[in-house]
């Protein structure tokens, strides 16, 4: 073993006990404030729609960011870029604490959003540098596990603290990460800044496009969508003609990247559909209140945060492929269950989310895995950055489109079986396409 893989071991060993604290504050806020949206209107005299602009405020600079810090990972050390999203994290978390009204509030929590989509995007990352092919699925799996298991915990941590003291302690959670932050230093390697440049230009339109975009998701507005058509127009333009573009459309025309992105948004979808209509189902079946809803869910995620080291052992051992076909089925079979068997109560309910949520953590992991060895290594900021904010996208994007399904009073089993027809769509762009491209003897080599 050379001297750089040595020093890639130590930082490995030591970064992934970290990687999953920052991970449970960092996924935890996205969801904790979801129970609070009520009060906070109350408390504040606004219309609900108008609070709930901290949950998709937070979700847009979340998505932009994610993709914004994996870029700079390709010239910027991760110590450094680390260092500044903690701690814009933790001076979002005090402007919200602090504030009277909803501008501050708001302010609050776009802050926050711009330090915490650091955490996902480095923590991609991290694991693509510092560790090897062989290990690389199991660490993917661990970091997919604490995904898993701080979006289940969320709704949760945010009811009990919200109903002990109030919604604004919320806030106070993200310090945690303060805590974090001196260990995370020492943790990692001191590198040196790479040559290279930011397309700015390319950058602003790409963040504008994503803004448009998720307001064009959340309100259906045809002016957003007109909006983010131009723009995505004029980024794919300026990143033609500049040097070195933002995100570079080779990416895109070459190699099966653009397939394995297309798995990712297919699954991703469904699996955040989910998210969003199972409490919907149980407040409208069996009127549930959020703290209830909030235990039939967590048996679910804590069974994809145990499984989900599994689901990456594997995929080092059998390779992403395979992996991803055996996570297909059991997220396939998860929804005809529960399309079948969701008027039978909430507990079989929770019964039923297990494989769903199994299905996703392991295809999270095995397809954080390929995406990473599909990625030359002076992209792979870029590429996983658009990795993450597939995900994010396909998130707004699966929820916006169950929000309308239960508005049109499409029934609940229905919807669930069209996820099912949508994640074995994706299932076939796996074993037709990416199986035919992506040979195990690659990942096993490496590049």
């Amino acid at each position: 073993m050379n001297q750089e893989n040595q020093q890639n071991h130590q930082v490995g060993h030591r970064i992934v006990p970290l990687l999953g604290c920052l991970l449970l504050f960092s996924v935890m806020n996205v969801t904790v404030f979801n129970v609070a949206v009520p009060d906070i209107a109350n408390d504040l005299g606004i219309a609900p729609s108008l609070a709930g602009w901290t949950i998709t405020g937070y979700a847009m600079v979340y998505a932009i960011g994610s993709l914004m810090y994996g870029k700079l990972a390709d010239l910027v050390p991760l110590k450094t870029l680390m260092t500044i999203g903690i701690t814009l994290f933790a001076v979002g978390s005090v402007i919200g604490f602090i504030s009277d009204g909803y501008v501050g509030l708001l302010v609050g929590r776009l802050v926050q959003s711009a330090g915490a989509s650091s955490v996902p995007a480095l923590a991609m990352i991290i694991p693509a540098r510092f560790f090897p092919v062989e290990r690389r699925g199991a660490v993917m799996g661990v970091v997919a596990s604490f995904i898993a298991f701080s979006q289940g915990i969320g709704p949760i941590v945010g009811g009990f603290v919200a109903g002990a003291l109030h919604w604004k302690y919320l806030f106070l959670l993200a310090l945690g990460t303060l805590l974090v932050l001196p260990f995370l230093r020492r943790a990692l390697p001191n590198e040196q800044r790479r040559d290279g440049s930011i397309d700015a230009i390319g950058a602003l339109l790409l963040a504008a496009a994503v803004a448009m975009l998720m307001l064009a998701i959340t309100t259906f507005n045809m002016g957003y969508a007109a909006a983010f058509a131009v723009l995505l127009v004029l980024f794919i333009a300026k990143s033609g003609r500049s040097r070195e573009p933002f995100v570079s459309m080779s990416l895109f025309t070459q190699g099966p990247f653009r397939y394995a992105i297309a798995a990712a948004f297919l699954s991703s979808s469904t699996a955040f559909a989910m998210m969003l209509l199972i409490p919907l189902m149980l407040t409208s079946m069996y009127q549930l209140t959020a703290d209830w809803i909030g235990f039939v869910l967590f048996p679910a995620a804590m069974s994809a945060a145990l499984f989900g080291r599994v689901g990456g052992k594997w995929t080092d051992r059998y390779g992403s492929i395979p992996v991803m076909l055996m996570a297909a089925s059991i997220m396939i079979i998860g929804f005809l269950l529960l399309a079948q068997f969701s008027g039978r109560g909430p507990w079989v309910i929770a019964g039923c989310l297990i494989l769903p949520n199994i299905g996703f953590v392991f295809m999270q992991s095995s397809l954080s895995k390929l995406v990473s060895l599909l990625l030359p290594r002076e992209k792979t900021g870029a590429g996983m950055g658009v990795f993450s904010l597939t995900n994010f996208l396909s998130g707004a994007i699966g929820g916006t489109v169950a929000a309308k399904a239960v508005d049109w009073s499409i029934s609940f089993p229905i919807i669930l079986l069209f996820s099912a027809l949508v994640v074995a769509l994706q299932m076939c762009i796996v074993f037709f396409v990416l199986r035919s491209r992506v040979s195990r003897l690659s990942e096993s080599a490496g590049r």
